[in-house]
């Protein structure tokens, strides 16, 4: 075989291994990049969710604290409080003018005339989406304190009830812009590394392929050459079959995770809805304890009213049995008196008749008599009249004795009966009580299958990107496979060529 087809063949196949090499730098370098890129998104997202979410635990510390106090101090507090080396709150009206600012004559000014560099009504953006959604964030460019430039900052606000207020604080995003930069360097440092490894590779295996390829064409020509583009015709073929197969397999694999993904979306969307729903029963339940207990108090402030009246109620029948038997004593003396008069009337009437019968001497003494016997009538008829209303009073107090006795027995099935609701609260707390906590450990158990669902979720989304990385790689693979089976081919003319030549040498 002469020089000059060795070299051909030599070049020929440091041609395949640099585009093969080439082929998969571009693919590693193409994966490196696109999984940068979403670990770029990934990373912004977290900074803003960060700042996002600062800015939210901010808000509604300083709002709780002012809630507690007057307006005008609410306003004074808002306006004085800072955090970090620039961060301060402004409170905006929902009628849409500035209500508190560290700069007290801007307040009251409309949010109409406050723009930012692209003039953009800001403010009166994030007010219409905080009265739609009851928070929100907007992001606008603002000059910054101490640079003559404006830069990127985001704004987060969130209406507070008590005075219809929209308490609202941004922050500069500069910061993130400088560490999504850093990190895009990273990336890019990453691929490059990558291409310098694959370069290193190449390099490394092309001089070994150069010397071992010039030390087996001297010994061997046909044969082995043959051999090897018919092995590497059927490496294609079988590397055509199986990523044919694998593509298949990926694009099923893609469909199933992306089923997968929306039905572990709508789960996680469940989840929410009823993590919100079991809160509110269990919000519902504390509030039934609350007011089981508050009933179990008033029911036994009612047995001890109860109880008050009962003892009152027995003083008062002692004391109306007493006013009987004084009534009944005042009687026997009413008729002890009237005995009385009535032997005077007789006496006086005995007394007027031998006043009679004594003639002149008798007239006075009779005189005498007669007065006698008229004052007994009187206390005949006036201890009548009084017996009649001791009688009276006496029938009275035993109706009032009856009654009392009534009222006794409706006070003590009343006691009865309250005795019997307080067992029966007293059981309604209890179960109350276990209800309250078998609720609480429902929402607990729902929330950690909530925060399960959205860490498979996430795994899915990653797999899915994988997946979809992998199909494409595929897909680069097929390209190379079918590439290197026309090389084959290409190789097999210049043997048959290289016979041809040899022949004829």
């Amino acid at each position: 075989m002469n020089s000059s087809l060795k070299v051909k063949i030599i070049g020929l196949m440091a041609l395949f291994m640099c585009c093969l090499v080439a082929v998969l730098s571009y693919v590693s370098v193409t994966g490196t990049l696109q999984r940068g890129e979403v670990r770029l998104r990934e990373y912004q997202d977290m900074l803003y969710k960060q700042k996002t979410d600062n800015m939210k635990n901010l808000v509604e510390a300083i709002s709780s604290a002012a809630s507690l106090m007057t307006e005008d101090e609410a306003k004074q507090f808002v306006r004085n409080a800072r955090y970090g080396v620039d961060g301060y709150f402004l409170v905006i009206n929902t009628n849409g003018s500035l209500a508190v600012h560290i700069d007290q004559p801007l307040e009251g000014q409309s949010l109409t005339t406050i723009k930012d560099a692209d003039n953009q009504a800001f403010l009166l953006k994030l007010l219409e989406q905080c009265k739609e959604k009851g928070e929100g964030t907007i992001q606008y460019t603002w000059l910054k304190p101490g640079s003559s430039k404006t830069e990127p900052k985001l704004s987060y606000g969130k209406i507070i009830g008590k005075w219809n207020w929209l308490v609202v604080t941004g922050v500069y995003l500069d910061d993130v812009a400088a560490a999504v930069h850093k990190e895009e360097r990273d990336i890019q440092q990453e691929a490059w590394t990558t291409v310098q490894r694959y370069l290193l590779i190449a390099a490394f295996a092309l001089v070994l392929i150069i010397a071992a390829a010039g030390f087996f064409l001297n010994r061997y020509i046909t044969r082995p050459l043959t051999g090897a583009i018919t092995k590497v015709n059927t490496y294609a073929t079988k590397m055509d079959e199986t990523v044919t197969t694998q593509a298949s397999f990926s694009i099923e694999l893609s469909s199933s995770v992306s089923e997968i993904s929306a039905t572990m979306e709508e789960f996680s969307s469940s989840a929410i809805l009823i993590s919100n729903h079991s809160q509110g029963v269990a919000d519902s339940a504390a509030q039934t304890l609350q007011r089981t207990r508050q009933g179990v108090a008033e029911v036994e402030a009612l047995m001890e009213k109860m109880k008050e009246i009962y003892n009152d109620n027995q003083v008062n029948i002692q004391e109306i049995v007493a006013l009987g038997h004084k009534s009944k004593e005042v009687t026997k003396i009413m008729e002890f008196i009237n005995n009385i008069a009535s032997q005077t009337r007789l006496i006086a009437f005995n007394a007027a008749l031998e006043a009679a019968s004594a003639g002149e001497a008798g007239k006075r003494f009779g005189v005498v008599a007669l007065e006698i016997r008229r004052l007994a009538d009187s206390v005949m008829e006036s201890t009548k009249e009084i017996e009649t209303k001791s009688n009276e009073i006496v029938a009275a107090v035993s109706r009032q004795v009856v009654a009392s006795e009534k009222n006794t027995k409706g006070i003590e099935e009343g006691m009865a009966y309250s005795e019997r609701t307080v067992s029966i609260i007293y059981d309604i707390e209890n179960a109350a009580d276990q209800t309250t906590d078998a609720v609480q450990q429902i929402v607990l158990s729902i929330q950690q299958q909530q925060t399960a669902g959205e860490q498979v979720l996430t795994a899915l989304r990653q797999i899915k990107q994988g997946t979809t990385d992998n199909t494409t790689m595929i897909q680069q693979i097929k390209t190379i496979s079918k590439e290197l089976a026309n090389l084959a081919e290409e190789l097999d003319l210049v043997v048959e060529h290289g016979k041809k030549v040899a022949t004829a040498d």
